[in-house]
């Protein structure tokens, strides 16, 4: 590789080329295939070609008409790739378009990505929204809904959804709610002796209300968000929040949230109460 650093700042442009470093703070454009160590945006980026680097990240507004192909390639902002994405690492944390296929050993999804092709992975793991036009393949797929999730279909050994901030530490949403509710009533109490004011909160009750309230009108306190999809494919599937034509696995459990036309399973199936369930069928 050419000993060549490459800095625009402020506003420049840059042809092609094999460099050691490129860093754009500012409005940039380069012209033609570039290929890097490190390729750092910040500001304004276009890229007329493709892009080949070990560490490719970006701040702000970037777009790639061709393929992107890195070792670690991490977004915030917003990002548009007209190709293909290849990466060991790939992590969105902004708006991340991608008119081709991702393919990462680790993917994650902290922002909205949307994805045109098919999705493969090793480990996925989402905190974000996603829309992915294809396949969405891994080994492990943890998905943490934070907002509407689509693929056409998913296969993997492990499968698991919920929404984000459920099953943490092991307590439900209303002990959560509660445990919070009594925390501010003993800061109350704390604020009423100092005053000789006398404040009562049953905390207990007004969890409860609230969470009665948030079913009302469709508000969940651990996040929101439902995932889509034609087929689940899997080993082990353990769904909350999603919809879906046809569920098969060996091991399946369906959760709360939960609208599946059709589970297959070959060795066992829970549904919850909450969940629904219209054909059922022991492989």
């Amino acid at each position: 590789m050419v000993d060549d650093r490459v800095t625009i700042a402020g506003a420049g442009k840059v042809t092609g080329g094999v460099y050691e470093s490129v860093r754009i703070a500012g409005s940039g454009k380069i012209d033609g295939d570039v290929e890097a160590k490190t390729i750092t945006t910040a500001g304004s980026c276009k890229i007329e070609g493709n892009a080949k680097a070990e560490e490719f990240s970006t701040a702000g507004t970037c777009k790639v008409t061709g393929a992107v192909a890195a070792g670690e390639m991490k977004t915030a902002g917003v990002c548009t790739v007209s190709g293909d994405v290849t990466a060991d690492l790939f992590k969105c944390s902004g708006s991340q378009k991608i008119g081709g296929r991702l393919s990462a050993n680790y993917a994650r999804i902290a922002g909205h990505c949307e994805v045109g092709g098919d999705v493969e992975a090793d480990k996925f793991l989402s905190e974000g929204a996603f829309q992915i036009g294809g396949l969405l393949s891994a080994d492990e797929i943890d998905i943490r809904l934070g907002g509407n999730c689509h693929a056409s279909e998913i296969g993997g050994e492990r499968i698991k959804v919920r929404r984000r901030h459920e099953g943490h530490g092991g307590m439900s949403q209303e002990s959560k709610l509660k445990h919070g509710l009594e925390q501010v009533g003993e800061k109350l109490d704390r604020f009423g002796e100092r005053f000789g004011i006398e404040i009562n909160i049953d905390s207990e009750r007004l969890s409860q209300e609230l969470s009665r309230l948030g079913e009302r009108i469709r508000i969940d306190f651990g996040g929101s968000g439902v995932l889509t999809t034609d087929l689940i494919e899997g080993d082990e599937i353990d769904l909350s929040w999603t919809e879906a034509g046809l569920v098969r696995g060996k091991r399946v459990k369906i959760g709360k949230g939960c609208r599946i036309k059709r589970v297959e399973y070959s060795e066992s199936l829970e549904v919850a109460a909450e969940g629904e369930v219209a054909e059922r069928s022991k492989l």
